[in-house]
């Protein structure tokens, strides 16, 4: 543990940080949210193969169930009631097979005094986005059956364009106050050859997806981060023991008597001439000076001899 301190640098710290950051959101964030995507879909398309088998209940039975609607999305149902013709909304910026189209949402009454939305179908987009001419909604009492569909948390976003009223998702609350009705929180979608039809809305493909495989890779990634840093930490602190090793070789080998890296080219035979020089030179100094000694305690200095000769007696011959 203490050699894994010593190797935490700044680097390292910022390093464990946003590996823990990363970790964290690919369990709390990313995962769940591919996965809930995942369940959806898989509720979706169980819904939609049991729309297709089951027979046509009577709406008023589905609204009447303890069980939450949206459970019985995609279902269909039977209502008798009239259009309301006048109180009409596009839903705009839509598609189908790459081409821009509108889909004509119209209010619908029912027996019981229920007003409600009605997706009859699209129409094609004019030049400058203009609204084509298509038939309206027969205002006779009719009998209709259609799949029910909740409505979207996008919001509606309403315009008035061409003198229309246009919306960007079917949000009912808001197009509700866009037509003075209170409209249910719910609203039908028209199959074709059905009172009041037009092209009919497609309804989606039962698929599989990617989400599931999209969430088990961030699983993947949430466990693989802190095992790849974990990797990396080692590598460093067996690098450092390594150089720490090799550092006590060096040091051990010179404490030995061994060469020295500053002293591998020097030749030993150099070595041994310039000692034998410098001893020779030794020698012969103090031989002089052992010399000079000797002639001095002999005879003395200069200045003593000549000295002597002055105070020496003179004789006849001297002259």
């Amino acid at each position: 543990m203490q050699r894994v301190f010593r190797v935490m640098t700044p680097g390292w710290l910022i390093s464990f940080i946003a590996v823990a950051l990363f970790v964290y959101t690919c369990f709390t964030l990313l995962a769940p949210w591919q996965l809930g995507k995942n369940e959806d879909l898989k509720t979706r398309n169980s819904q939609l193969l049991h729309s297709v088998e089951a027979d046509p209940v009577p709406l008023t039975e589905l609204t009447a169930r303890d069980a939450p609607l949206d459970e019985s999305e995609w279902h269909r149902v039977t209502v008798t009631g009239r259009y309301l013709p006048e109180d009409e909304v596009l839903l705009r910026q839509q598609a189908v097979d790459g081409e821009q189209v509108y889909q004509v949402l119209t209010a619908f009454r029912t027996e019981g005094g229920d007003d409600l939305l009605i997706n009859r179908g699209w129409v094609r987009v004019g030049e400058n986005n203009t609204v084509p001419t298509y038939p309206a909604a027969v205002a006779d009492p009719v009998t209709i059956t259609a799949r029910l569909r909740m409505p979207t948390d996008t919001p509606a976003e309403p315009i008035v364009l061409h003198d229309r009223h246009m919306v960007r998702s079917i949000e009912t609350s808001t197009i509700g106050r866009v037509l003075d009705l209170d409209l249910a929180g719910y609203h039908l979608q028209l199959p074709g050859g059905q009172p009041g039809s037009l092209e009919p809305t497609p309804i989606p493909e039962v698929e599989a997806g990617s989400y599931l495989s999209y969430g088990l890779q961030w699983l993947a990634f949430g466990v693989l981060a802190p095992i790849g840093l974990g990797y990396f930490l080692w590598s460093e602190i067996r690098e450092r023991r390594r150089q720490r090793s090799q550092g006590n070789d060096e040091q051990g080998s010179l404490g030995d008597g061994a060469v020295g890296p500053g002293d591998r080219d020097i030749d030993p035979d150099v070595v041994s001439g310039h000692i034998a020089e410098v001893d020779a030179a030794t020698e012969a100094v103090a031989h002089d000076r052992l010399v000079t000694m000797t002639v001095r305690d002999r005879y003395g200095t200069r200045f003593e001899a000549e000295r002597r000769r002055r105070l020496r007696p003179r004789n006849r011959l001297d002259y």
